[in-house]
């Protein structure tokens, strides 16, 4: 949960009129806009800080939303009175604060508040001097989350979901739950817009549709206030959340039915014992069973990571937790202790789950889940199947797995994304296809997207964020220096963590 005592907050990166991201350099805190694609010096976090004097909210939409912005760096950007920028202060003073002003295009503006000039200029040379707006002062806002998401509508207080049996976009869950809440936010570089794709591989149109290519009526401007979003069609109407379907609505300025929150999308996976066959169900305050033929919203749940114990914990839609309960069976509690902390002990794709005391997850010929001795030789094996990422998207520190231009080799440092349809088989292998070809390693075990048929990929969960590959070589994906995406590396603690 985020800390409400900071003033939210949004990562992106800042575009000109020569298509150059807003670079934060080590090299004596320099700012320069010479970046060509957006990378960690390249992400500023905009800060919005809170207005000043009676009524000031409502003047914040006329006279600019203050900022403050964060470099990679921990700095930040400032502006003095003669228009020299900076970014080496590491708590902001006065010339740190910015107006950030919004225009009819999608693009803005930073107006320093102390000097009342406006950030802009090429290359090296970035000034904060000129009076008045130019396209030279308009930069393009490319946000640098991660794609997959939830959207929250301010209004309504509900999730994005897509109805597959409709075809249409809805605002109607109190949870994110399964693979229908994912909304992937994809920015259209060329025309500095965004479409917001579903999970099964469409496109939301402003007349509320589903369609499967990018086209002007996919794509919209992005407005901000306050860290929330606004997305608002060629036409000038704004992406609503106040009716049955998601779709634009004609109105002067969006209010709170036009305002999104984009929250991250933790893994929500399903437990099938890998000898029956049964799905695990959770149900209030009832022992828990391996007996599900198949998975609904009590066999999800919401997988969290203790990123310093790497033990795990599974999350019921219903708000409670697995653990173990008396008589050593496996209950459901809505008390979150050291009672719902598992460490998961991999084997190519199957998974235990283990106590603190080395005692082991089993189940009964009945299906009833219960801790037993390790020494009793009755460990259960599950397949941990990632439920809610039909399209997978991987980011390292390096970039994105995409598809080199103009070959099948998947490398690890793409300024863009290829998302990979997930799919998984029987036995619990994890299936990539991208551009209609599935992945697959070559003779020196480089990743290809090149096969008519799949191979056997398994994944680990390494923190509350990143996942690990493992290859069909036994080997896990690593990303190098210079982008070449490898199943090299001999355990998981060598391969490369994925935000996935």
């Amino acid at each position: 949960m985020a800390d409400s005592t900071l003033p939210p907050s949004l990562p992106c990166g800042l575009i000109n009129a020569a298509n150059r991201y807003l670079s934060a350099e080590p090299f004596r805190f320099q700012v320069v806009a010479t970046g060509s694609v957006l990378r960690l010096r390249q992400v500023w976090v905009l800060r919005f800080m809170p207005s000043q004097g009676a009524g000031a909210a409502g003047q914040a939409e006329e006279s600019g939303q203050r900022v403050h912005l964060l470099s990679s760096l921990q700095r930040f950007l400032a502006a003095d009175p003669n228009g020299k920028v900076t970014c080496d202060q590491e708590t902001p003073g006065p010339g740190a604060l910015f107006l950030l002003r919004q225009y009819p295009d999608g693009k803005v503006s930073l107006q320093c508040e102390l000097s009342q000039r406006y950030l802009g200029g090429a290359e090296a040379n970035v000034t904060c001097f000129a009076q008045t707006v130019s396209e030279g002062e308009k930069w393009s806002l490319h946000l640098a989350q991660h794609p997959n998401g939830h959207m929250l509508n301010l209004g309504k207080q509900r999730y994005m979901r897509c109805d597959q049996q409709t075809g249409h976009m809805r605002c109607d869950r109190d949870l994110p739950w399964g693979p229908e809440a994912v909304i992937t936010l994809h920015f259209d570089l060329k025309e500095r817009k965004y479409g917001l794709w579903s999970g099964a591989g469409s496109l939301l149109a402003a007349d509320g549709s589903l369609q499967a290519e990018l086209s002007p009526q996919t794509l919209y401007s992005l407005e901000l206030r306050g860290g929330l979003l606004a997305l608002r069609d060629a036409d000038g109407r704004y992406l609503t959340g106040r009716e049955n379907t998601v779709k634009t609505f004609k109105t002067d300025k969006p209010g709170r039915d036009e305002f999104f929150a984009l929250e991250p999308s933790a893994a929500q996976v399903s437990l099938r014992t890998f000898t029956g066959g049964h799905f695990v169900c959770c149900r209030p305050g009832a022992d828990i069973y391996a007996n599900a033929m198949s998975v609904g919203n009590t066999e999800i749940f919401q997988l969290l990571l203790n990123d310093v114990t790497k033990q795990a914990c599974f999350r019921s839609s219903s708000g409670t937790y697995l653990a173990v309960g008396p008589n050593d069976s496996v209950v459901s509690t809505s008390t979150h202790d050291k009672g719902v902390w598992f460490s998961l002990q991999y084997r190519e794709q199957r998974v235990t789950l283990r106590m603190a005391d080395g005692r082991q997850v089993a189940t009964r010929p009945n299906g009833q889940l219960l801790l037993v001795p390790e020494a009793a030789g009755k460990k259960e094996e599950f397949l941990l199947l990632l439920v809610n990422r039909p399209l997978l998207i991987l980011q390292s520190e390096a970039g994105f797995v995409g598809l080199f231009p103009g070959t099948q080799r998947l490398d690890g440092n793409r300024p863009a994304y290829d998302a990979s349809t997930l799919t998984l088989s029987e036995d619990g292998f994890c299936h990539f296809r991208v551009a209609n070809k599935y992945w697959s390693l070559d003779k020196d075990g480089l990743v290809m997207a090149s096969e008519d048929h799949p191979s056997n990929f398994s994944l680990q969960f390494v923190s509350s964020s990143c996942l690990v590959l493992k290859a069909p070589n036994k080997k896990y994906l690593v990303v190098e220096a210079g982008g070449r995406l490898w199943a090299g590396a001999s355990d998981a603690a060598s391969a490369t963590p994925f935000r996935y």
